[in-house]
């Protein structure tokens, strides 16, 4: 009888031990992570620098955490629509430095783990056409919700998306455009000189500010994506515009020569 109690204990302490080691377990950094492209990223100047991140949150250093975010705002961006393209609007991506308690958090060897977290940087996408909250750090999503003891709303993501609007040319983003200029997709856009003429198609930075583009009022310039679209949401064929451009300009000169006359 003693013995099946002294075994009856020890499956219990064991059982109870499992269950303690398991409570203590890191859902971020502890786990098989998910997909670290978050931070990454997919070249080097979308790298994010995890550890640096992670030193200074151990540290309790919010202040240097939100300024690395805004340091590095633009190559986070660029990863969050490197995994989401479909989102337009940057204002639908939203980064929060937070500490708590996460519960059911997805591990890359398909289980899911709970536990407390600190000062670790969360992504929240709440867009019309996708909704998801996840850690940078391991692009772990969760299936319930945090439990947050304290949280800090590090802003927005950085707009990629420019739209044209009356009377503007690209000269009028110069610098934003520069600022995306090393991470954003070397985007080609015509570029034309004082006369007219298309000079060049080479990356949209050499020639800003310097001659005027083939862009139109409603024009979307998408930098991640390295397209151009117009009012209607369709991708811009330049040499087609050019032409309509060249014939459009010939026909007024044109009526001008006539009324002249």
């Amino acid at each position: 009888m003693k013995k099946v109690f002294f075994t009856i204990m020890v499956i219990a302490t064991i059982a109870v031990m499992a269950s303690c080691s398991k409570s203590k377990v890191d859902p971020i950094h502890g786990t098989v992570p998910v997909d670290t492209t978050f931070w990454s990223g997919t070249t080097h100047d979308t790298y994010f620098p995890l550890n640096e991140f992670r030193r200074l949150g151990e540290a309790n250093d919010t202040a240097a955490q939100r300024a690395m975010v805004d340091k590095y705002r633009k190559a986070l961006t660029a990863n969050v629509i490197a995994h989401y393209p479909i989102i337009t609007n940057e204002k639908n991506i939203r980064f929060v430095l937070g500490s708590g308690f996460a519960k059911d958090v997805k591990s890359g060897d398909g289980n899911t783990y709970s536990g407390d977290f600190k000062n670790e940087l969360i992504i929240i996408i709440d867009d019309p056409a996708v909704s998801d909250i996840l850690f940078l750090a391991c692009g772990n999503g969760m299936l319930s919700p945090i439990k947050f003891y304290s949280s800090s709303d590090f802003g927005t993501a950085e707009q990629w998306r420019f739209t044209i609007k009356k009377g503007e040319s690209l000269a009028i983003y110069v610098p934003q455009l520069r600022e995306w200029s090393k991470v954003a997709t070397q985007l080609s856009i015509p570029i034309k000189d004082a006369n007219g003429k298309v000079v060049s198609q080479e990356v949209f930075t050499n020639y800003l500010g310097k001659y005027q583009s083939l862009l139109f009022e409603g024009d979307v310039i998408d930098l991640l994506e390295g397209q151009v679209y117009n009012k209607a949401g369709q991708e811009v064929d330049f040499e087609r515009r050019q032409a309509e451009t060249k014939k459009a300009n010939e026909a007024r000169t044109k009526v001008k020569r006539n009324r002249r006359r």
